[in-house]
């Protein structure tokens, strides 16, 4: 067996892995300041979408063409759920207050705006990383993809949610966690995730498959 060969095997599985670290790496660094997380995510869903396309990317070069080409829309939507995040978190401490039925109704208000922030911060950087449109176009686009297979959207609800969940609340193993989250676990959630959305945005790029997630379409034409 020839580990150089590049049908090999072992050798396909390092470069792969070696691809989901450097993109793990970048993702942490540039998302230190907090205020580039949307263009960080936008980013590492924009390098993971060309890895299911094709299968093998300069990963540096494609990140920081996207980090750059993205960077005031994912920011601005970034920001954007953060500030309705600190709403909706600072209408659930007054709900509590509010009498009897009051407290009931507004209780589920606040659960649905909840599950729609989810719904949104889930699609919207794919979205992003794929389509070109206004920002505010954008938001109802991501909504769409959700609805359109929401077997695809539970998965990647639950491949983004359950590791974060078992990190959390396994103090035990905590370590070990953190270990592959600083690793790779954020470019593989990711890597995971893009298989979903891969099948949900291929059509839109028509008949040219060829240029597929290379080029930013506007979405719904």
């Amino acid at each position: 067996m020839n580990f150089f060969n590049e049908d090999n095997f072992l050798h396909r599985f390092f470069l792969f892995a070696g691809s989901l670290i450097e993109l793990n790496l970048l993702w942490i660094l540039s998302s230190i300041p907090l205020v580039t997380i949307g263009a960080s995510t936008t980013a590492l869903y924009y390098c993971t979408l060309k890895l299911h396309k094709d299968g093998d990317i300069s990963i540096w070069k494609s990140y920081w063409k996207s980090f750059r080409m993205n960077f005031i829309q994912a920011t601005a939507l970034w920001l954007g759920l953060v500030l309705a995040g600190v709403c909706v978190w600072l209408e659930k401490r007054a709900v509590v207050t509010m009498p009897g039925a009051m407290s009931v109704i507004f209780t589920y208000v606040v659960w649905g705006m909840i599950f729609f922030l989810i719904v949104i911060a889930l699609c919207i950087f794919p979205t992003i990383a794929s389509f070109e449109n206004k920002t505010l176009r954008l938001i109802p686009y991501s909504l769409y993809f959700a609805v359109r297979k929401p077997g695809y959207t539970l998965c990647v609800a639950a491949i983004t949610c359950v590791p974060m969940y078992f990190t959390l609340v396994d103090a035990e193993l905590f370590p070990v966690y953190l270990l592959v989250w600083l690793m790779c676990g954020f470019s593989l959630t990711a890597y995971g995730n893009s298989w979903f959305f891969w099948r949900l945005f291929r059509v839109y790029f028509g008949a040219d498959q060829k240029q597929g997630i290379d080029i930013k379409n506007e979405c719904g034409g």
